[in-house]
């Protein structure tokens, strides 16, 4: 196993944990009565969340099935997810916030350089 495979297993976990923390928040808001609509977009910070995500563990699969184009799906992803606390932070939220997003975002950023930097094995 090397390490360009653990990278992306790693970048998969951690974007499919982020996609199921961004829908069960999605289906606790609607499940009090808001509509789908308002959950996703009134602030926008769950669509972003989800189709981030969504991309990255996209991209992360494709990595670890050694595939071309894994680490160019993850990238894309992991500039929306970043774009979130980056949006946040601007709208003048409170850190606390945001800061998790943060942390993500950067954990995102190391394991997708790693798949950009460590060469795919030749099947």
């Amino acid at each position: 196993m090397n390490i360009r495979l653990i990278a992306a297993a790693a970048l998969s976990l951690l974007a499919a944990w982020l996609f199921w923390q961004g829908l069960s928040a999605v289906i606790m808001i609607t499940g009090r009565g808001s509509p789908l609509g308002d959950a996703l977009m009134q602030p926008p910070t769950s669509m972003i969340r989800l189709l981030g995500s969504a991309i990255v563990l996209i991209g992360g699969l494709l990595a670890v099935a050694q595939r071309a184009g894994g680490a160019i799906l993850a990238a894309t992803g992991t500039l929306l997810f970043l774009l979130l606390p980056i949006l946040m932070a601007a709208a003048g939220t409170d850190s606390v916030m945001w800061m998790d997003e943060a942390i993500y975002s950067a954990l995102l950023i190391v394991l997708t350089i790693a798949l950009f930097v460590i060469k795919r094995r030749k099947a």
